[in-house]
């Protein structure tokens, strides 16, 4: 039991050491009470080296003698001394050692209880710091409530907020003295803890606001990196705790939560200089051209600035359209999931454009997603702000109906347009092409990507809507096929499969027609069933030129001789420049004709005009019988137009295609073009038995060392043996030893071995490739393949990348050479992402960002390609 000689006692030693000078008289009393008292006999231990600081201790009665860690005296202490205050205010192991050096009667004051004044009297803690010379840690809670408690930083997970409180530092701002001015660059985060801050805006005439204890000032301008908009004077003696722009930047960089946490939180009207920008722009858009200079400078003073982080979703399919957006600076991708689940980019607008704005008028949801491509700032019109104006100047909702029909209008005639390229869609009306574009699926392959191979099954109809695919023949002949072509045609009307392989020759957009939906529009667009009869003709023909019976047709009065088409195939090949080969006008075709082929065209013409006379009146007899119909009726004219290629007049039109098939060697022989990823090659074998397809993971593995720019174990192939002519030939990859790029020791990338033991299995790490942002060519991506002893790829096997306040865990994919299973888009910069496999213990790599050598933080560009492989220690 304390009596009270003791308590004065204790009240006198708080009042007169220097630790707690300052402290006002009720403030020491209420810190006196929270120390309570100990006793010690003569060599009992204090506290040691390296012990956690608990706590500090005031010395009542007696001595302590004070030992370094190698066991030297250091001091002995007595009454009113103060010990262990360092170590604890840094939050650090006690450096020292304190012993009893007689018995001894002191007070303890422990950290929780230090912790718990602070939180209840702050105060306390900023005069202890002023003492101590530094923020000691004991204001860390104080801080992190402090600044949970701002709407800006709401929702902020407790370990970024820790970080940002260890970074803040007090600073004290006299009466009339400016925090920043109207103009000034980002100086940082500031938290006010007491004092009046006047906000003046920059136009001088705008509302005067004063602000208090709790306000945070300067997020916007830091997020969006630019320029204060106001200027901030104290009007009484304020103390506010500042967080430096290095140091956001810098804790950003490794907590992307903070800035997406802020970004959600902030925004403010434009500035008078983003007005006049912004007036400009709005008067450029067509919804808004016809508007009257005032009224478009009142929709500029609605408009609101928005910071959107790189990686973050401005907004999602099947929201409401309730703003339209302006992209100041940066870049946002646009996204939708297409008819069979998967997500492709639509569009990319960068400085300058805008999107929403569909949605906005239409009050229609929204079908695309929005992602921030990297950090950038958006200027905002509201659904209620627009419409508040509509009902102030009558003529924003005239221009709104007008630029919402001419915009439907346009997006019609597009996608007509877009279809009415396709020859085998140019004769058909409008109306009809409407009735055929819900039936087309969009499809997208990279450059080098297999479409399909010889011999594979046909399903399909492909139509390419831009880049360029390469068909490569049984021959070895090649040729280019473009924009507003189509191929895959032959093997659906034969029912045999392929006999090309195709692969995309650049980044190719295809749309895709099912063999059940083609064979019902011929049925009812006859005009489709003679386009498809010309293009089949037409390669027939140059097919046969190819085998050598080509007879070239006579040349077009003022017309430069037909070269062969099959020629322009040849040279395609070995070209540095690939030839596309060119479309024949209907004119040249049916000059090429012999005068027997041109009789029967115009013998097919006739009798298809009759079959659509005949079939009007028996509309319901036509859908049931119709497709067979239509493909006889196309089978005699193919039967017509093979008379140069087939042998015979007797035999069916899938037969003579057959035949066609049959006078070209019939082993297959595919020959790699010279292109930035080469095709697949097939080995043939001693007998026309189909060489078997080689599993996809060691095509990638190959795929990958080929393409990567340091040096990579070669794939090991086992050929199948001579004596065996039939045996599959089987595809290995061997273990590879790690192989790391470079450059990751100066990035600051580190791998991490998985802890095991002799002969326990494990994901090894053992290619790391990272690429530049000119290597990069614009991807942000983590990419991740593994395999297994024998270098095959594990479809299935799980993935995880992991970041300061979350993770992202997939499936590996079985996708085509050259990509790998796994991909993860990154948006944050610096030493953000960490990666692992799941299932058995994993190396890990860390440090892996966004930012190249020079710019760490930075949101630029940059690739990273990592293999792991299942391995036994």
């Amino acid at each position: 039991m304390q009596n009270d000689g003791d308590r004065s006692l204790k009240e006198e030693f708080i009042q007169y050491a220097p630790l707690f000078a300052g402290l006002a008289p009720e403030e020491q009393k209420h810190l006196a009470e929270q120390f309570s008292p100990q006793t010690a006999k003569a060599g009992a231990v204090l506290f040691r080296v390296g012990e956690a600081a608990d706590g500090l201790y005031l010395i009542g009665k007696g001595f302590v003698r004070i030992f370094t860690a190698g066991g030297a005296t250091l001091a002995t202490l007595g009454p009113g001394s103060v010990l262990g205050e360092d170590s604890l205010y840094r939050s650090v192991p006690y450096d020292v050692s304190a012993h009893a050096a007689s018995d001894l009667e002191y007070w303890k004051l422990s950290d929780a209880d230090l912790r718990a004044i602070i939180l209840q009297r702050p105060t306390i803690g900023l005069k202890l710091s002023q003492n101590f010379g530094s923020l000691i840690a004991q204001m860390q809670d104080y801080l992190i409530l402090q600044l949970s408690k701002t709407s800006e930083l709401k929702g902020l997970p407790p370990h970024t907020l820790r970080v940002l409180a260890d970074h803040l530092e007090p600073r004290k701002i006299a009466v009339g003295q400016v925090l920043y001015r109207a103009g000034d660059a980002a100086g940082g985060l500031f938290l006010i803890e007491s004092g009046r801050i006047e906000i003046q805006p920059e136009t001088g005439d705008g509302e005067r606001e004063e602000v208090g204890s709790g306000r945070l000032l300067g997020a916007l301008a830091l997020l969006t990196n630019k320029t204060q908009t106001a200027t901030a004077i104290a009007r009484e003696e304020s103390l506010v705790w500042t967080l430096s722009s290095d140091d956001f930047h810098t804790i950003a960089g490794r907590q992307p939560g903070l800035r997406r946490g802020l970004a959600h939180n902030v925004s403010a009207r434009l500035s008078r200089s983003d007005q006049m920008q912004a007036v400009m722009r709005l008067s450029q858009m067509p919804i808004f051209s016809q508007l009257p200079p005032a009224t478009i400078q009142a929709i500029a003073q609605r408009m609101v600035l928005q910071h959107a982080p790189a990686g973050d979703r401005v907004y999602r399919a099947g929201e409401l359209g309730d703003a339209m957006y302006l992209v100041e600076s940066g870049e946002v991708e646009l996204t939708a999931e297409n008819a069979v689940g998967v997500v492709e980019e639509i569009g990319r607008v960068g400085a300058g454009g805008f999107f929403g704005e569909l949605s906005l008028l239409t009050g229609q949801i929204r079908v695309e997603d929005a992602t921030a491509v990297r950090n950038t700032n958006l200027w905002v019109l509201k659904k209620a702000d627009l419409d508040a104006l509509a009902a102030q100047y009558p003529a924003i909702g005239k221009a709104l109906s007008q630029g919402l029909a001419a915009r439907l209008a346009s997006i019609e005639s597009h996608e007509e347009e877009r279809l009415r390229r396709f020859v085998l869609f140019a004769d058909l009306s409008a109306g009809d092409l409407r009735q055929i574009a819900p039936l087309l699926r969009p499809m997208r392959y990279r450059a080098g990507e297999l479409i399909y191979r010889a011999s594979a099954p046909a399903d399909k109809l492909f139509l390419i809507e831009q880049g360029n695919v390469r068909v490569q023949t049984l021959t070895g002949g090649a040729y280019l096929l473009g924009p507003g072509e189509s191929f895959g045609e032959r093997a659906l009307i034969t029912e045999q499969p392929h006999n090309t392989t195709v692969s995309a020759d650049t980044d190719v957009d295809v749309w895709t027609l099912s063999k059940q939906d083609l064979d019902m529009l011929m049925n009812r667009y006859p005009a489709i069933a003679i386009s498809l009869t010309r293009i089949i003709t037409q390669r027939l023909s140059e097919t046969a030129q190819t085998s050598g019976g080509y007879i070239p047709p006579a040349p077009l009065p003022g017309s430069a001789p037909v070269e062969a088409p099959s020629r322009r195939r040849q040279q395609a090949a070995p070209a540095a420049e690939p030839l596309r080969r060119r479309r024949r006008s209907f004119g040249e075709w049916y000059a090429g004709l012999s005068p027997a082929a041109r009789i029967r065209f115009i013998l097919l013409m006739l009798l298809l005009l009759v079959l659509l006379c005949v079939t009007v009146p028996f509309t319901i007899t036509t859908i049931i019988n119709g497709i067979g119909a239509a493909s006889r009726a196309m089978a005699a004219t193919l039967n017509n137009a093979l008379d140069n290629v087939g042998p015979s007049a007797d035999v069916t039109m899938a037969e003579r295609l057959r035949l066609a098939d049959a006078q070209v060697p019939p082993t297959p022989t595919y020959t790699p073009f010279p292109t930035s990823t080469p095709l697949p090659t097939l080995t043939p074998t001693p007998t026309q038995t189909p060489l078997p397809t080689p599993t996809s993971a060691p095509v990638v593995a190959q795929a990958f060392a080929q393409a990567a720019p340091v040096a990579v174990a070669p794939v090991v192939e086992a050929a199948a043996e001579e004596a065996a002519p039939t045996e599959e030939v089987v595809v290995a990859a061997a273990v590879r030893p790690r192989v790391l790029d470079s450059r990751l020791g100066a990035l600051g990338v580190t791998i991490e071995d998985a802890s095991v033991e002799p002969g326990q299995p494990y994901w090894r790490l053992v290619e790391v490739r990272w690429e530049d942002e000119q290597e990069a060519g614009g991807k942000h991506h983590i990419y991740v393949d593994v395999l297994d002893e024998n270098g095959n790829r594990v479809v299935g096997q799980p993935v995880t990348v992991f970041w300061g306040d979350g993770s992202y865990t997939a499936p590996l994919e079985d996708k085509p050479a050259p990509d790998l299973g796994f991909n993860f888009q990154m948006y944050a910069a610096g030493y953000a992402y960490g990666v692992r496999v799941e299932g058995l213990p994993s190396d890990v790599l860390r440090g892996a960002g966004l930012g190249d050598l020079e710019k760490r933080f930075f949101g630029i560009h940059v690739s990273y390609y990592l293999v792991y492989q299942r391995t036994i220690k």
